[in-house]
């Protein structure tokens, strides 16, 4: 990951397993580019013969705020480690559904496409008698679109307006081509 995600125990001894579990909860923000850095904090609050009722908080760190998931656990518990498993699962993806609608709010007009499939892009070429165009993307490459993939109204779509595609699997008799358009508006 590319974010620094710092782990810390406090009053609490983790195990293999846990250290294992805590790494692999953390690689699975990779999806999340907008994490800056965090810290995981596993605190053992009381002890209770052989079982420790344990906190768990993880504090992501994203451009305008900071994501704070918090959870509880008993470690070992009656069901094993599944419920300690669950509480640090929880607790990472509090945090991470925080981004998400962060960055939602932000750009609700993107949900209409997944994120990860995503490309966005300037429209170029637009042709008002066949009712296609070309979406530029940064790297220099086109994607053709027709009006049939659009979602919204074609003659509202200017030279210029931004737009978030998907590619398609197979490419068209342009080259390649988009499977979807959604027009975000004249760029500022």
């Amino acid at each position: 990951m590319a974010a620094p995600i710092e782990i810390t125990y406090r009053h609490f001894e983790p195990d293999t397993h846990i250290a294992a579990k805590i790494q692999d909860l953390i690689g699975q923000l990779d999806k999340y580019d907008t994490i800056m850095n965090g810290l995981v904090v596993v605190e053992g609050a009381q002890t209770h013969g052989h079982k420790t009722v344990a906190e768990v908080r993880v504090e992501l760190n994203y451009p305008g705020g900071k994501a704070v998931g918090k959870r509880s656990g008993e470690y070992p518990s009656p069901s094993g480690r599944h419920e300690f498993d669950v509480a640090l699962t929880q607790a990472f993806h509090a945090a991470a559904s925080q981004i998400k609608n962060h960055f939602r709010k932000l750009r609700p007009q993107d949900d209409a496409i997944p994120a990860q499939a995503s490309l966005r892009g300037i429209v170029r070429q637009l042709n008002l008698r066949d009712r296609n165009g070309f979406i530029e993307l940064p790297d220099g490459s086109s994607l053709f679109f027709a009006e049939a993939v659009l979602q919204g109204d074609f003659d509202k779509l200017h030279d210029g307006d931004e737009a978030v595609a998907i590619k398609a699997d197979e490419d068209g008799a342009y080259g390649p081509q988009a499977s979807s358009v959604k027009p975000l508006g004249p760029l500022a």
